[in-house]
């Protein structure tokens, strides 16, 4: 009875024991997948309110300079936009090279988790370039008699079949020094180029997200958020080719 009894509870720990060691083995393949996908994540993006004419991008080897030239939009859709019988705020002012219009989100409250989805003609060409003007350029005063978007994530969409996946994604892309502070009344240019997307093929990316995060209310009159445009630049002409050694002088 007790050789049973001590049979039944060795093979009891060794059971437990084995649970144990492969819940390990379970939860640490979880956080190595999560890490890893993570760091796919690229952060690595410069924000600027002057106009950009060149990116440098590096394939690995060399740092390459480019000029660029406009991506043209192919489809523009937003998650709501402001319904009204004298004016137009839908999602076409956000493609039609005009900084005077605007797209106006439409729901009660500010427009938090509000998306703008775009995708592009060429379907084999790549956003280097953003440029986004954050609040309503009709006039400095309309800018600041309404929301602004104060800070945003940018995702790139890829498809596999008949799902779809975040490629990369920007997080808390920032247009104000501090939650103090107002958006300047100023286009802001997005350079993404030097990311994980340009260096991997991309060939299943299919689409820009933009997801609104954070909103300036300082001094509005209106709790509405609104983006005047919204356009994208692909890299165009090789200027010149830099060694590792030659564009750590240039850039410093």
């Amino acid at each position: 009875m007790s050789v049973f009894l001590f049979s039944n509870i060795r093979i009891n720990v060794i059971l437990v024991m084995y649970i144990i060691k492969h819940s390990f083995l379970i939860l640490l393949v979880s956080f190595l997948i999560l890490m890893i996908s993570q760091s796919l994540f690229s952060q690595n993006i410069k924000i600027s309110q002057d106009s950009l004419v060149y990116v440098v991008e590096y394939d690995g080897a060399f740092y390459n300079k480019y000029t660029l030239k406009p991506l043209s939009v192919d489809r523009c859709s937003a998650s709501s936009f402001l319904q009204s019988k004298v004016q137009n705020y839908s999602e076409r002012n956000l493609i039609d090279n005009n900084d005077g219009t605007a797209w106006v989100e439409g729901r009660s409250h500010a427009g938090l988790g509000e998306t703008i989805r775009v995708t592009f003609k060429d379907k084999s060409a790549l956003p280097y370039v953003i440029r986004i003007v954050p609040g309503y350029l009709k006039s400095e005063e309309i800018w600041y008699q309404n929301n602004r978007v104060a800070k945003i994530n940018i995702r790139a969409i890829g498809t596999d079949g008949d799902s779809e996946y975040v490629i990369d994604e920007w997080k808390d892309v920032n247009f104000r020094k501090d939650s103090l502070s107002k958006v300047s009344v100023s286009p802001q240019y997005i350079d993404i180029s030097n990311n994980y997307i340009q260096h991997m093929g991309y060939t299943e990316f299919i689409a820009i997200e933009l997801e609104i995060m954070e909103v300036d209310t300082i001094g509005a009159l209106y709790n509405d958020t609104c983006i005047s445009e919204i356009s994208f630049f692909e890299i165009d002409k090789l200027i010149k080719t830099y060694s590792s050694k030659e564009y750590q002088k240039i850039k410093n």
